[in-house]
């Protein structure tokens, strides 16, 4: 397996080798942090009311923190993604909620951690900022390159 991965990855341009040496352990963090580093309890803890940890938002220290937390932590992942999966577009937003969604039912099986669909909600407005900004980034890269590109010929 890892002979086949190494001749996946010699295929890749750079650009993408980078993003997934950095996307690989990262998401190997995130899931130590989000699952493995919890200590498993007795009971099945879920909440699937959509919103609830946001209407405490600005009463609850607490849930403001892990809201924030939530949501800077999938920031890197929709940066990396995207650089890894180039095409489609469409693509790398639907690992990123895929991502999300598969830690928050391994806490449910595990019994490690609260699953609920705000943690969802909090990952995807996470990986919708680091996707934006990377196609910005990707953006004005091209307009550099096509505006430089005219600016050589006119000379």
């Amino acid at each position: 397996m890892f002979a086949g991965v190494l001749i996946i990855a010699r295929r890749l341009d750079l650009v993408r080798r980078i993003a997934l040496s950095l996307l690989i352990p990262y998401l190997f963090l995130t899931l130590v942090a989000t699952v493995i580093s919890r200590s498993p309890s007795a009971e099945v803890r879920i909440m699937l009311e959509p919103f609830w940890t946001y209407r405490q938002y600005y009463t609850d220290d607490f849930t403001q923190f892990e809201i924030q937390i939530n949501i800077l932590m999938f920031i890197p992942i929709g940066f990396l993604l995207p650089m890894a999966i180039k095409k489609p577009v469409w693509l790398p937003p639907i690992i990123g909620i895929g991502i999300s969604v598969i830690i928050e039912v391994i806490q449910l099986i595990t019994h490690r951690g609260l699953c609920e669909t705000d943690d969802v909600i909090s990952n995807t407005i996470g990986f919708l900022i680091g996707f934006a900004v990377i196609r910005l980034i990707k953006g004005i890269v091209l307009l550099v390159k096509h505006f430089g590109s005219k600016d050589k010929t006119q000379s």
